[in-house]
């Protein structure tokens, strides 16, 4: 991978095969990408009719007490057969 500089009229090319970046900036790089991947997945549900129809029935659901627990994987598998 290389990378270009532009000096004044020239154009100077160097190769190389590793970057150095502070440990700070790579934390807040990798935090802003995943705020930013929220974003875009809250977008998304958003923009989903039938999701957004759901997620309303099922917190009207929940508001009404209809809904079902379950403690371990046996009561999971009951509720949901």
């Amino acid at each position: 991978m290389g990378s270009s500089k532009i000096i004044g009229e020239k154009i100077m090319t160097k190769k190389t095969t590793a970057v150095q970046l502070p440990k700070d900036l790579v934390e807040d790089l990798i935090e802003a990408s995943l705020r930013f991947q929220e974003v875009v997945e809250t977008l998304e549900v958003q923009l989903d009719k039938k999701t957004v129809e759901r997620l309303k029935r099922g917190e009207k659901e929940y508001r009404q007490g209809r809904y079902n627990t379950a403690a371990n994987r046996d009561e999971i598998e009951k509720v949901l057969s």
